[in-house]
């Protein structure tokens, strides 16, 4: 259906090659880095050039929203409204990144997108700027063309996605002021695959306290001692030798529930051709280990802080979260010191963020299936986006939604030189185009 139009607006999308790529590269250039805090952010220069550009380029509807206390972290929302009679469809991303930990590491400044052998290197080139700016080229192409669409098309750049402020500060705000649409495509990093579900993350905490001594009294801890002279946890006990059984279960359990459940989509290995995240729907990973409080001193106290990424349609937080304490306190029970002085499991902490589930009978993802299967060098395979994002809160919200967009989480995202490639840049341009044209329907 309207193979010719599609061809006319993809021909045009990779004649203005460049001009996709210098969007990026001008939003790459907004150091719109989220502290995680909560709180602060960099995104309003940005958010307002985006503003500006969509006023130049005819948008019917320009609004800007902030619900932060100072209105300084803007959400902006452009619309080109259709004609009426067809499917309306929302494009979401996010403004804000990550900060950049070791800029040294990066082969140019992180907030200068450079290409180098075809990858374009900068912070947010994946994660997310580059799917806002292959949705927003691939709305200015049909505009260049001339071509009307029946459904209105919405296009939001949003803050606070990586501090999970969507509820405060972002998506969710935004949709609540009535930006809503029959379907919508979140333009995280997807590999150029329709992802119809997402992992849930949450954090816990793992405490284990032991007795502290001077280091020099290590011997009379470790051995047995003759006559009345102290030993063992009457002198001290190392609280990261105490933690190693505990810790030792926690890996084996991410490997035996990797085992134990099976999504049908969420780390299957993808459907209709291979995915590229790989197998397995569990991610366990001690992504802080804190322990220690002088160098002349035994451990008294370990803390490991582990992110939890798992299939919460299958298995709910509460009881992932009781498995894993009865568990704990199971090991605890065979230690006389930690039977006095039980291991703490707190949880939730820092996140704890649902995943979404779209059925790929849904009508907006079987349309995409057919319109990726018609757009030249990509494959229409379903997957699932094994980490989160706003598209929870606007399924959440009534707003049928899945992950489709350039770059991939595996390009170095949240790390070290971030990239995204040239040629996926602008396929996913040609397919947010052509699926406008199949979607929305032409006037």
């Amino acid at each position: 259906m309207h193979e010719d139009l599609k061809k006319q607006v993809c021909a045009y999308i990779e004649e203005h090659a460049d001009d996709v790529v210098a969007l990026l590269s001008q939003l790459v250039a907004f150091q719109t880095v989220n502290p995680g805090d909560g709180i602060h952010g960099n995104e309003q220069e940005m958010q307002n050039y985006l503003a500006d550009l969509m006023q130049t380029d005819g948008f019917d509807s320009v609004k800007t929203l902030a619900f932060d206390e100072s209105d300084s972290r803007p959400n902006v929302v452009g619309t080109v409204r259709g004609s009426g009679g067809g499917h309306s469809l929302l494009f979401n991303g996010h403004s804000d990144v990550v900060p950049v930990a070791f800029p040294e590491r990066w082969p140019n400044d992180p907030f200068t997108a450079t290409e180098i052998d075809g990858r374009i290197y900068g912070r947010g080139t994946s994660d997310m700027k580059g799917g806002l700016a292959g949705a927003y080229m691939a709305i200015r192409a049909l505009k260049a063309c001339g071509i009307q669409l029946k459904g209105d098309v919405l296009f939001e750049s949003v803050v606070g996605e990586e501090s999970q402020s969507s509820p405060q500060l972002g998506t969710s705000r935004v949709t609540e002021a009535g930006y809503r649409a029959d379907f919508g495509i979140c333009c995280e990093p997807s590999s150029l695959e329709i992802q119809t579900a997402s992992s849930a993350l949450l954090f816990f905490k793992l405490i284990v306290e032991g007795k502290g001594v001077h280091v020099s009294a290590r011997n009379q801890m470790l051995y047995p001692q003759s006559g009345t002279l102290a030993s063992g946890d009457e002198v001290a006990v190392d609280a990261f030798e105490k933690s190693l059984p505990l810790v030792d279960y926690i890996r084996r359990l991410e490997n035996e529930l990797n085992h134990r459940f099976r999504h049908p989509v969420l780390g299957r290995g993808g459907i209709g051709g291979h995915d590229q995240q790989g197998v397995g729907v569990f991610t366990i990973n001690p992504a802080r280990i804190e322990g220690g409080e002088y160098l002349g001193t035994v451990p008294s106290r370990m803390e490991y802080t582990y992110s939890v990424w798992y299939p919460d349609s299958m298995i709910s937080r509460d009881d992932l979260l009781d498995e894993i304490r009865t568990s704990i306190a199971a090991i605890a029970s065979t230690d006389r010191w930690l039977v006095a002085h039980p291991p703490i499991v707190e949880a939730p902490v820092i996140q704890d963020w649902p995943g979404f589930t779209l059925p790929e009978t849904h009508e907006g993802v079987q349309a995409l299936r057919r319109t990726i299967a018609d757009t030249p060098h990509i494959k229409p395979i379903i997957s699932g986006f094994k980490a989160v994002c706003d598209a929870y809160y606007l399924n959440e919200m009534g707003v049928p939604t899945i992950v489709f967009g350039p770059g991939s989480i595996a390009n170095s995202v949240h790390g070290d030189n971030e990239f995204i490639y040239r040629d996926d840049l602008i396929k996913a341009t040609c397919a947010y185009a052509s699926f406008m044209i199949d979607w929305c329907e032409i006037a």
